[in-house]
C-alpha cells in the first residue's frame, strides 16, 4: 500500500524530506488525509532507500506494523499513561533503521496533562527519535506543543490526486471511486462510503425526486421516506444535485439523473445548491430533519417555477 502516493502533486509540494526536523505536525480539516500522508512520510523515513515504495523489508514491516522503530498510537482518549510508554523509548537506540518514529494520530485526544508531559520531550530533542503529530483542531493543542513541531498545512485535493488515493485506499476495500470528483473531502468520501446506509440514502433521494410535482405533493412524500443516515443526507442530496447539473453519470444511475434534469432547469438546480448547504447545517444543528427537508424542498420547488 502507499507505493504510488510519492507521485501526488500534495505529496510532492510539501517537500518534507528537505531539511528533516525532530518534531512534525501534519494538519488540515481533513482527517483521513491528515493521517495518511502522515503514515506515508513516516514509512520513508524509515524505508531502506527512503522512498517507501513496498520493495524493501523496512516497508513491508510497516505495513504489518511490525517495524521495531515504529511507534503509533491512536486512541479516543490518549492520556498520561500512554505518553509515558512512548517517552521510556525515547532514550533506546534504534534496531533496525538509523531514527526511531512516534506517530500520533488525532493528537486533539491528548489530555492536557498529557500534553505536558508530551512537552519535555519536545523541548529536548533527540536527532534519533522523530515525532509525527496529526490533527484537524489544532486550536486543541497547547501553544507551547504548536511552537515546537514543524507546521504542515494540509491542502485540498486537486481531482487527480483523489483518483491516485482512492486507488490505494480501494486496496484496503476502501472504494471511494464514486464520490473523487467531488468538493467534499477525503474522510466525508470514506465514510459515506463505508455506511451501510450510503445506497439506501440514495435511493431515497431519487425516489423523492420523482414523486415530487408540486408543493402539495411535499407532505406525503417526505412521509413515506425512511432515512436512517441523516446526518450524511444533505451532502449525498448535494453530491447528486451537482451530478445532475454537469450531466455526471458516473457515480449514478442515468435514468435517475434525467428524471431529475427533465423536473428542473439547471439554473434552478444551481440556485438549490446554497440552499442544501444551509439544510446541512441545519442538520448538524439538530434542527428537526423532516422541518428542514419540507422547507428545502418547497425552495427548490419556488426556484423551478422562478426559472420558467
Amino acid at each position: 500500500m502507499f507505493e504510488t502516493i510519492a507521485s501526488t502533486s500534495i505529496y510532492r509540494n510539501l517537500n518534507l524530506n528537505k531539511n528533516l526536523t525532530h518534531s512534525y505536525l501534519f494538519y488540515s480539516s481533513d482527517q483521513e488525509l491528515n493521517n495518511i500522508l502522515a503514515l506515508f512520510f513516516a514509512k520513508t523515513l524509515l524505508c531502506d532507500t527512503n522512498s517507501g515504495t513496498d520493495q524493501c523489508n523496512s516497508c513491508k514491516q510497516f505495513d504489518a506494523r511490525t517495524h521495531p522503530d515504529l511507534t503509533i498510537l491512536k486512541q479516543d482518549s490518549i492520556k498520561v499513561d500512554d505518553i509515558s510508554k512512548i517517552i521510556n523509548k525515547l532514550s533506546t537506540l534504534p534496531i533496525s533503521a538509523d531514527k526511531k518514529v512516534f506517530i500520533i494520530l488525532n493528537a486533539e485526544t491528548i489530555n492536557e496533562i498529557a500534553q505536558n508531559k508530551l512537552l519535555k520531550s519536545l523541548e529536548e530533542p533527540n536527532s534519533k527519535n522523530i515525532f509525527i503529530l496529526t490533527t484537524t483542531k489544532t486550536d486543541k493543542l497547547l501553544k507551547t506543543i504548536l511552537s515546537r513541531l514543524n507546521k504542515i498545512y494540509i491542502p485540498h485535493l486537486s481531482p487527480n490526486d483523489k483518483k491516485i488515493l482512492a486507488s490505494e485506499l480501494k486496496k484496503q476495500d476502501i472504494n471511494i471511486e464514486k464520490l473523487i470528483d467531488s468538493d467534499f473531502s477525503l474522510t466525508e468520501s470514506i465514510n459515506i462510503i463505508m455506511d451501510s446506509n450510503y445506497q439506501k440514502t440514495i435511493d431515497e433521494i431519487f425516489k423523492l425526486f420523482k414523486d415530487i410535482n408540486t408543493t402539495a405533493d411535499i407532505p406525503s412524500v417526505v412521509n413515506s421516506l425512511s432515512i436512517n443516515d441523516k446526518n450524511n443526507f444533505y451532502i449525498c442530496f448535494q453530491d447528486i444535485i451537482l451530478s445532475c447539473i454537469k450531466d455526471d453519470y458516473k457515480k449514478y444511475d442515468r435514468n435517475s439523473i434525467e428524471i431529475i434534469n427533465s423536473k428542473f432547469p439547471k439554473k434552478a438546480l444551481l440556485k438549490s445548491l446554497p440552499l442544501i448547504e444551509d439544510a446541512y447545517k441545519k442538520q448538524m444543528s439538530n434542527v428537526n430533519f423532516y422541518y428542514i427537508l419540507d422547507n428545502l424542498l418547497f425552495n427548490i420547488l419556488k426556484e423551478k417555477f422562478l426559472c420558467k
